[in-house]
């Protein structure tokens, strides 16, 4: 997705219906673009997994992993200067509370909020706020086993408070 691709799909995304199908699906994680009743998700990037890959088995996915992640760092930095120049400066937004429940065995969060607390470590990352949702720029692997997903969110924060 290109950088113009980038801006149209937030600016959509910001405004996008959610739908009446469930959250509990984690296909995102996988870089599947997904729509729930509180979140939609469109991949920008996604690297494989090189989890039992050769490159598993010769100590080089480290480093492949580093690589991909430096440059979808790199293209999230590229989206987030684009999306300033017509949003404004993002605001920190962090899933971090929902993270802490989660590492404390609280069984109460809702797959969405567990899938986006581990996707993203609880640490903050670039979103915008749009009348009761933020649209984000995530950026994370879920396990080893997943592919590094570089993907624009929106999700509501009705039940969340402000960013």
């Amino acid at each position: 997705m290109d950088i113009d691709d980038v801006v149209a799909t937030a600016e959509e995304l910001a405004t996008r219906q959610f739908l009446g199908v469930p959250d509990d699906s984690g296909h995102w994680l996988e870089g599947v673009a997904r729509t729930g009743t509180r979140a939609a998700f469109e991949p920008i990037a996604v690297f494989a997994s090189l989890h039992e890959t050769p490159a598993d088995y010769d100590g080089t996915a480290w480093r492949l992993w580093e690589e991909a992640y430096h440059r979808f760092e790199q293209r999230r930095q590229d989206a987030v200067i684009a999306l300033t120049a017509r949003w404004g400066p993002p605001q920190p937004y962090a899933f971090r509370s929902e993270h802490e429940r989660v590492l404390a065995g609280d069984e109460s969060v809702s797959t969405l909020d567990y899938n986006l607390a581990m996707f993203t470590g609880g640490e903050p990352f670039p979103a915008w706020s749009h009348e009761g949702r933020i649209v984000g720029l995530l950026l994370g692997q879920m396990d080893k086993e997943f592919p590094i997903v570089l993907t624009l969110a929106a999700v509501a924060t009705a039940d969340r408070g402000d960013p």
